[in-house]
């Protein structure tokens, strides 16, 4: 379905923040790379962003040679043009959500706008 979807064949799959039974399990799907599997985990140095805090030196792991395979998981979601702290980053993303969401209200409901108008967003 997301293939289709996205107009290009998915052949990768990774789970967010995937339980320790789904490490464990070492799910295998036909025709699938699953990037937490346990060839990902053991063959390669994994390096995460989560929380928009790497773990360890990225930087330096990567221009050490240290490691001949990395696993890199980057999100895009903490990433800008310009320099945002977390609090900016959750904050605008929680905040954006409203106005989302007034606007799909706009496209459901006649006359929102005599309901309620856009300024009142908080």
């Amino acid at each position: 379905m997301l293939s289709k979807a996205v107009g290009t064949k998915v052949m990768t799959v990774s789970m967010h923040r995937p339980s320790k039974i789904m490490l464990e399990g070492d799910l295998k799907i036909p025709g699938m790379v699953s990037s937490y599997s346990r060839f990902f985990f053991k063959e390669f140095k994994y390096l995460s962003d989560s929380r928009r805090r790497w773990r360890e030196p990225v930087e330096d792991i990567i221009s050490s040679n240290e490691y001949s395979k990395l696993h890199i998981l980057t999100h895009p979601f903490w990433y800008f043009s310009e320099e945002r702290d977390i609090n900016e980053t959750v904050k605008s993303f929680i905040n954006r959500a409203s106005h989302e969401r007034y606007r799909t209200m706009h496209e459901n409901i006649t006359d929102l706008e005599e309901i309620m108008s856009i300024g009142e967003i908080i």
